[in-house]
């Protein structure tokens, strides 16, 4: 048998641990702490955005269009640049930065013999698309274009057409051309 002495002395010592508990203080010997981390990521794949593009898609669309003058059925050279769907001058390419894209100029739907044509009905007539305001260099069905190193700035991929008669009547008609383009990152 306990004494009362003892009986108030442990029954004071769990009433002090009760009180500590309930105020939210442990006693001295339950003192101690834990640490953790908590874990936060974020992957960020390459992209590239077209024309000011605010996401990416996996069809472009109609990114830009070539509109020759209208001429009479016999004519020189006709030159026309590429104005962005949007408008501007080329295209706008925004890829993220330290990436390496490419513009491929694919066929077109009235393509033969590695020649991109434009069609009205039956009647076809050549046309060429060129990197530079010369025309000088040629842009081949299915050449890439190296846009280079991609910064924090836009590039401006412009593209120019040249059509001719070449000395031929062409029959009168809308003719008309669907070129596909590909932007790879």
């Amino acid at each position: 048998m306990l004494n009362s002495f003892t009986r108030f002395r442990a029954s004071g010592a769990l009433l002090a641990t009760t009180v500590a508990v309930a105020l939210g203080t442990a006693p001295a010997y339950a003192a101690g702490s834990s640490t953790g981390t908590i874990g936060v990521s974020l992957n960020v794949t390459a992209a590239c955005a077209v024309n000011g593009a605010t996401a990416i898609a996996a069809n472009l669309g109609q990114v830009g269009s070539i509109a020759f003058a209208d001429q009479p059925g016999l004519f020189g050279n006709t030159d026309a640049s590429l104005v962005a769907t949007g408008g501007g001058s080329g295209l706008s390419v925004l890829c993220s930065p330290g990436s390496t894209p490419t513009f491929t100029v694919g066929s077109g739907a009235n393509d033969a013999s590695g020649v991109h044509y434009m069609a009205s009905g039956a009647n076809k007539l050549a046309y060429h698309l060129y990197s530079d305001s010369g025309r000088t260099t040629e842009i081949g069905i299915g050449q890439a274009i190296s846009l280079g190193t991609a910064t924090s700035t836009a590039f401006n991929v412009p593209i120019y057409g040249r059509v001719s008669s070449n000395g031929a009547v062409v029959a009168a008609g809308s003719y008309t051309d669907t070129v596909q383009v590909t932007l790879a990152w």
